[in-house]
């Protein structure tokens, strides 16, 4: 048993040795408040009671809590009950030494971290040497002065205090102030631990906030940040008002996990249902406009959501699922939520596998263009085809663009693969105007990007594409949909304007599915409109779609715009086109895309039919009602 045999002598207790005492814990401006608040707990683990009484009186005045233990295996259960700032330890205990303990303390993943200054009258330097290698941070030789041992632990406890801060800060985003991904994912993995045992049912929500590159780009940093921080504000916001579906308000987590992505952990829900309802909370409160940078911006965001239900036995396994549950959201035209399952698995395996496909499609030549007619409606002959990619893959077959180009778009591929589908279609043009230019039709469009169309250095590679294929620019028609382009409108107006200096002409495709203004339509820099397959499909039985069709056709009458209608598939769409006096019509009721080679005998075959319409200076039939008997006669014998 060691002693303390130096008397403590009153004077130990004065203004000047306390004040020393108590100030290195001073860390700011509230470290005071803090302080009294929730004071450091001193753990003493000291077989000696006299020995435990005069350490307290010794440490009283600095205002930390102590707790005593009189041997090592009272002091270890204490300590993890407790999990104290600071452990106080002798080393001659007769159930446990000091070794013993600490070694213990270090086999603890929530113990080892705690500082531990050893107390005792033993100077052997090999076991002062030992008890370091074992994890003290301090050692004080008995008899000890109380001034020391105040200031000892002071020091302790101040070192103690700014590894506790440093490790806060470390745990949180600095921006807003929310937990951060590290921190997030401990909190996670301890839900992941507690749900193995059968316990409460949590969720975790994956949040990726819509288009926000897009904020950042034209309004910049500053405004971004703006838009994180108010997300915050409405997530947290959003959790709050989820005490009905959450059993315990306080076990929720809104974190940012990493530049506009937010992950939220929500622990005892009742059911996986309720995940559903906070969901729907959070959406609707991302709908609510946004003041920045002096205009109101309106955002959304996409939900990923996983429950504990899945019987994940990994963070990365819950954290992948919740990540593709996202994309599903995006995918399904983003402002949604997805609840994971495991068919989203397969379709995201399958996503990187195109992924990976893709990179070597263009090397090893798997990529095709075919091309669908689009027809003048009054006179009956090809206007222009639009070039459509096709990818045969060797294992898999024919992909559908739309299973490969978003993954292009994500991946920034779609840059490469565009320019191939440009430089191929031109020169295909070229060489149809080379073998017979009266069965080659006007012109050509092809299908450009967001991505392709900001490129400062685009308009310089269509130039060199013209050059190579000798082709008049005017012959080229670049379509981009509506909702490309309203993305950030200055720019795509800028951009625009550039490739029709050039001479090109721009086709706004898929009109009907973004957010363009009827009332602004000629002031868009377009040389044709596209009505979407959606205003089209019923626009014969459907009066509105009627009278919406003909509004946009009249509004354009006055201007260069000519109108194209996609997605005709019957006799009365093109017939109610024809009445509404729409320019051109695009669809299988007229051709499905066809290859390359079969596209000249296609023009020559509706030139002759449009001929055949006429006997000398009389029409014998008008040349649009020719156009109601050519899918039989024409896709048959040309196509089959």
């Amino acid at each position: 048993m060691d002693f303390l045999t130096r008397p403590i002598n009153s004077s130990y207790f004065d203004r000047a040795n306390y004040s020393c005492c108590r100030a290195p814990l001073v860390l700011n401006r509230n470290a005071t408040d803090k302080w009294e608040i929730n004071p450091p707990h001193v753990l003493v683990i000291d077989d000696c009671r006299d020995i435990q009484v005069l350490i307290g009186n010794v440490l009283s005045p600095t205002g930390a809590r102590l707790s005593y233990a009189s041997g090592g295996e009272e002091g270890l259960r204490m300590a993890t009950d407790l999990v104290p700032t600071l452990i106080l330890l002798d080393y001659a205990m007769p159930d446990c030494n000091g070794l013993e303990v600490l070694k213990r303390l270090q086999a603890d993943c929530r113990l080892k971290h705690i500082p531990v200054i050893m107390v005792t009258g033993n100077n052997d330097q090999s076991l002062i040497a030992s008890a370091f290698e074992h994890g003290i941070c301090d050692y004080i030789n008995k008899p000890v002065l109380a001034v020391e041992l105040r200031a000892r632990v002071c020091s302790a406890l101040k070192t103690q205090a700014l590894m506790e801060d440093l490790k806060q800060r470390a745990g949180f985003d600095a921006l807003t102030g929310l937990p951060n991904k590290v921190n997030l994912l401990e909190r996670i993995q301890h839900s992941i631990d507690m749900s193995r045992d059968g316990l409460d049912l949590f969720a975790v929500m994956f949040i990726d906030l819509d288009r926000f590159k897009l904020i950042n780009d034209s309004l910049g940093h500053d405004c971004g940040d703006l838009v994180l921080r108010e997300t915050a504000k409405r997530l947290k916001a959003s959790v709050r008002g989820s005490d009905l579906v959450v059993r315990r308000s306080t076990e929720t987590t809104v974190s940012r996990f990493g530049g506009d992505e937010f992950v939220i952990l929500i622990e005892s829900i009742p059911t996986a249902k309720s995940a559903d309802l906070i969901a729907s909370r959070i959406l609707s409160a991302m709908r609510d406009p946004l003041l920045v940078g002096g205009r109101m911006h309106y955002l959304s965001a996409s939900i990923g959501i996983v429950t504990s239900s899945g019987q994940y036995s990994t963070l990365d396994e819950l954290i992948r699922d919740a990540d593709v549950a996202m994309y599903e959201a995006k995918e399904a035209g983003r402002g949604c939520f997805r609840s994971f399952d495991h068919s989203m698995r397969i379709r995201a395996v399958q996503r990187w596998q195109i992924d990976a496909d893709l990179r070597q499609a263009i090397e090893l030549n798997q990529f095709a263009l075919q091309y669908q007619p689009i027809v003048n409606l009054e006179t009956g002959l090809v206007e222009s085809v639009e070039a459509l990619i096709r990818w045969n893959h060797p294992e898999r077959g024919l992909i559908p663009p739309m299973d490969f180009i978003p993954i292009a778009e994500e991946t920034g591929l779609i840059v490469v693969i565009g320019e191939w589908v440009m430089r191929t279609a031109c020169m295909q043009f070229a060489n149809w105007l080379a073998i017979d230019s009266d069965a080659t039709p006007n012109h050509i469009s092809i299908n450009l990007s967001r991505q392709q169309l900001v490129q400062r250095e685009f308009p310089e590679l269509f130039q060199s594409v013209l050059a190579q294929s000798g082709i008049s620019p005017s012959s080229v028609h670049f379509e981009i949909t509506e909702s490309e382009m309203m993305q950030d409108l200055t720019k795509s107006i800028e951009a625009i304007s550039k490739l029709r200096s050039l001479g090109a002409k721009i086709d706004l495709d898929d009109f009907g599915t973004g957010y363009s203004s009827l009332a602004c339509l000629h002031e868009l820099p377009m040389d044709v409109l596209k009505l979407d397959r959606s205003l089209i499909s019923n626009i014969d039985e459907d009066v509105y779609l009627s009278k919406l069709t003909d509004l946009v056709i009249k509004l354009l009458s006055g201007t260069q715009i000519q109108v194209v209608a996609e997605g005709i598939e019957t006799i009365g769409q093109l017939s109610t086109l024809q009445e509404l006096k729409c320019h051109f019509g695009q669809g299988y009721y007229f051709s499905k895309p066809m290859d390359a080679q079969q596209v000249q005998p296609y023009v020559r075959k509706l030139r002759l039919q449009s001929d055949t319409s006429y006997q000398g200076d009389t029409a014998v039939v008008p040349p649009f009602r020719f156009l109601q008997t050519i899918p039989t006669a024409i896709n048959c014998e040309v196509l089959g």
